[in-house]
């Protein structure tokens, strides 16, 4: 069945385009543009490689244009519609703007930065926009210095509590000297001190972005637009990113990295505010309100500076997260100086997908193409669902899975329970998906699968099996005879060779699906055997770290220990030696007591010995009795105190028993 050109749809969610890029080489290519039969293409098929081994099929997909290889960017600009989606935005005719999204999405490498950003000769589609709304906005556009009477009145109305800054000191601050009195932020009633905004003049003079020296090509001086000529405009910028599925301001990043650098960038919030209560905003923003188009190219400048990328094994400067590049036009009446009112027109560049085996990633880099290609995958998934609503399904589109899903969907779909207060009209929104016609099959056609707004498969005969199935199902003499079948069904119970053949092809179909949902699981597999194997190592280093914690705290209590124990045996000990001194200091005493009254007897017996008295013979042989008591108990004393060899006292004792051994001796010596 032949699939029809696809309408151009004007209420879908999205426009898609297809831009292939230039040929590199003569290499074989595997997608080819069909004649349109209208002006332009609409359909290409893809065919698997000659060495695929998989018999996978040739697949057909329908966009709204396809742009070839040839295709110049002023071309692209005109084509995919981006002038009519700018008028929407300045909302001419005294109407309310209407919001504009233009993103590219791609395999890295297809050329999606160039097709948005341009080239060092050539200027992107972001350079052409914002040139386009100068040129429109003209003499009525306000002025960007601090002090202008618009100043004050836009920060009060921004509804996402941004930072809001002019043009020339959000440049001051970065590149050179800035007037703290400039800065101004919603809610604070004072001029708060922008110090931690400003940088070292002189540190980034040599990064300056000069205007003149960017591409002035293509011109868009032969695009004019119409505009409210009693209004007057506000442009103002803001750019972020999504890394790692958290959102990040490109704006202030550089400023606080330069100013402290070991500070980590803070994560934004994207939710709904007090002034916003029935959309979501990204809240804390950095913006800045430009006065002319050199302003805004180089605040475009400040921010690409500060934007994620790395070098792969498929590119050398690979996107590393999803940028958002806001351009908000702000109008109100130019005599009643009345609220203003504001549309904007948002440039996302959405990172490339890539095969982990391909790129050549590891570590980090590998961390942030699985958080890449998730988020892809989601934002097929909700593209998907969106084709499905347009066929009539009423199926819930999944756009809160992952922040660039909902950032992308999240004011597309707003919720049943809010409470609108004020008519939006609907986002007008564009896809430019870029492909490399000689690039990595696998991911192109996964990508071109779920951006397409239709798809066509045919899948490939097989001789050898289509033979053999017609021929178990028909006799030898070429007919089937009546109530005999070959005996082999299909699913559905039918036997015919049609029915066979029918079913082969949708199980084939069938067969490429799940191919390509096992490729998506495979590098997802691998991603997390990654994340495991970094996680088990980092378990294992703990784990030996804390083996190494316990051993020094076990040497550690084991040494107090020791110490204490030595510090106890020290005062037990010497509390044991005060208590022995103390026993033979009292020994001593006693002992020079007994020798006192020896001494005392013995000068009795003497006397007696000069001077007899009647009886006095009896009295000496008592005493001399009570002297052999007194000296056996001395003896024994000085037994008891030789068997205490730690006693100070010891050769004292001994010398003092020996003195006094023979008291008759003495007697003899004072005779």
């Amino acid at each position: 069945m032949a699939m029809d050109p696809p309408p151009r749809p004007s209420s879908s969610l999205f426009d898609v385009f297809l831009r292939l890029r230039p040929s590199r080489s003569n290499d074989a290519r595997f997608l080819t543009v069909e004649d349109g039969e209208g002006a332009h293409p609409t359909h290409i098929t893809i065919k698997p490689p000659t060495d695929d081994k998989r018999k996978r099929a040739v697949e057909r997909f329908a966009f709204t244009q396809v742009f070839e290889e040839d295709a110049r960017q002023m071309e692209l600009f005109k084509g995919i519609g981006v002038v009519p989606m700018i008028e929407g935005v300045l909302g001419a005719n005294g109407h309310h703007g209407r919001d504009g999204l233009l993103a590219t999405l791609g395999v890295t490498g297809s050329g999606k930065s160039h097709t948005i950003l341009g080239t060092k000769s050539q200027r992107g589609i972001t350079q052409m926009a914002l040139d386009v709304l100068f040129q429109a906005t003209g003499e009525q556009l306000v002025q960007s210095f601090y002090g202008a009477p618009a100043f004050t009145s836009l920060a009060a109305a921004d509804v996402s509590e941004a930072h809001m800054f002019t043009a020339t000191a959000f440049l001051d601050s970065m590149y050179g000297n800035v007037d703290q009195s400039s800065f101004i932020s919603r809610g604070q009633a004072s001029v708060p001190d922008c110090s931690s905004f400003i940088t070292n003049g002189g540190s980034r003079s040599n990064k300056v972005p000069r205007p003149s020296t960017m591409p002035q090509s293509p011109s868009v001086d032969d695009i004019a637009l119409p505009v409210d000529e009693t209004a007057e405009y506000a442009i103002v910028i803001s750019m972020y990113e999504v890394y790692n599925d958290r959102i990040f301001d490109l704006l202030t990043g550089t400023v606080t990295k330069s100013k402290h650098p070991n500070v980590k960038r803070r994560a934004l919030l994207f939710k709904s505010t007090e002034q916003s209560p029935d959309r979501k905003v990204v809240a804390g923003l950095t913006k800045i309100i430009c006065g002319s188009f050199e302003e805004a190219l180089m605040v475009l400048e400040t921010g690409l500076m500060e934007r994620k990328v790395a070098g792969t094994g498929s590119n050398a400067v690979s996107s590393r997260s999803h940028g958002f590049f806001c351009v908000e036009v702000k109008k109100r009446d130019m005599q009643r100086k009345g609220p203003w009112s504001s549309s904007t027109l948002t440039i996302v560049d959405l990172a490339g997908s890539e095969r982990a085996r391909n790129a050549k990633t590891a570590g980090e880099t590998l961390a942030e193409a699985g958080k890449i290609n998730e988020s892809l995958m989601y934002l097929g998934q909700c593209m998907q669902m969106q084709s499905d609503h347009q066929a009539g399904s009423r199926n819930v589109v999944p756009f809160r899975q992952c922040k660039l899903t909902e950032l992308l969907f999240s004011n597309s779909f707003p919720s049943p329970s809010a409470r609108t207060t004020h008519y939006h009209h609907p986002q007008k929104s564009i896809m430019v998906v870029t492909a490399d016609a000689q690039g990595d099959f696998n991911a192109t056609s996964q990508i071109l699968r779920y951006s397409a707004l239709a798809r066509e498969v045919t899948v490939p005969r097989i001789p050898s099996t289509t033979s053999a199935i017609i021929s178990s199902t028909t006799s030898t003499s070429g007919a089937l005879k009546p109530g005999l079948t070959s005996g082999r069904t299909t699913p559905s119970g039918r036997t015919t060779p049609s029915a066979v053949l029918e079913e082969l092809e949708a199980a084939h179909a069938e067969i490429a699906r799940l191919t390509a949902d096992v490729e998506v699981f495979a590098l997802r597999l691998a991603e997390e055997t990654a994340r495991r194997k970094v996680a088990e190592a980092s378990w294992c280093a703990a784990e030996e770290h804390m083996q190494d914690l316990e051993q020094d705290i076990r040497d550690e209590c084991f040494a107090e220990t020791e110490a204490a124990v030595a510090a106890e045996r020290r005062r037990w000990q010497a509390a044991l030696d005060n208590e022995q001194d103390s026993q033979a200091a009292h020994l001593d005493s006693k002992i020079d007591v007994v020798i006192k009254a020896t001494r005392a007897q013995m000068r009795d017996v003497v006397k007696v010995y000069e001077d007899p008295e009647p009886g006095l013979r009896e009295r000496m042989e008592e005493l001399e009795r009570e002297n052999e008591v007194l000296r056996a108990k001395l003896e024994v004393r000085e037994r008891e105190a030789a068997l205490k060899s730690a006693s100070p006292v010891k050769k004292l004792r001994v010398l003092k028993g020996k003195r006094f051994e023979d008291p008759a001796l003495m007697m003899g010596l004072e005779d």
